[in-house]
């Protein structure tokens, strides 16, 4: 499962970061900085969440609930995050600039919206429960296996940004873009 979260962070934001220069935007869009700016907010929506793709789940010993508890915790701890700082980012942006901007952000947080809510929800719980809660920490666990499952079910949001020549360009030019592994 770690091996297809990785995948599934690295594809997901595969087309943010290290974008390649590219011919200006369309005329149609608004003013150059007032993009560069909006994409630099869409990628900055994002930096939490590519520290999911980063993530290497700590081995613990079967059996260990609180070595299992704290690997737990230490996975809703990047998750959580990563997720909602996502949805709520890039739900807070301002106007696109251009139709194709607005409908790839419209996208990502109709696809991560769902899962955000059961990574909260999941991470509350095991918040709520003792330490040594060994049902809490396994039903933690199968919340985050089903997570992961439909997390590598997305199809690619970024495809706009690799194929759109204006909003590679604007990539290319927020800073927030080039923190965003490529």
């Amino acid at each position: 499962m770690r091996r297809s979260i990785i995948l599934f962070a690295a594809f997901f934001l595969a087309g943010c970061g290290g974008a390649e220069k590219a011919a200006a935007p369309a005329p149609s869009s608004p003013s150059p900085a007032a993009g560069v700016s909006w994409m630099d907010g869409f990628c900055g929506s994002l930096l939490d969440f590519a520290k999911i793709g980063e993530f290497t789940m700590p081995d613990f010993e079967q059996g260990d609930v609180v070595s299992a508890r704290k690997v737990m915790d230490e996975a809703f701890g990047v998750f959580a995050p990563g997720f909602d700082n996502a949805v709520t980012g890039l739900g807070k942006l301002g106007q696109a600039p251009s139709a194709e901007a607005e409908a790839t952000r419209k996208g990502i947080v109709d696809a991560l919206t769902p899962i955000r809510d059961e990574v909260l929800a999941a991470k509350a719980a095991l918040d709520a429960a003792p330490k040594d809660d060994k049902q809490a920490v396994v039903a933690a666990a199968a919340s985050f296996r089903q997570i992961g499952s439909r997390m590598n079910d997305l199809p690619d949001p970024f495809q706009q940004l690799e194929t759109n020549v204006s909003l590679k360009t604007l990539a290319a030019q927020a800073p927030n873009c080039g923190k965003l592994p490529s």
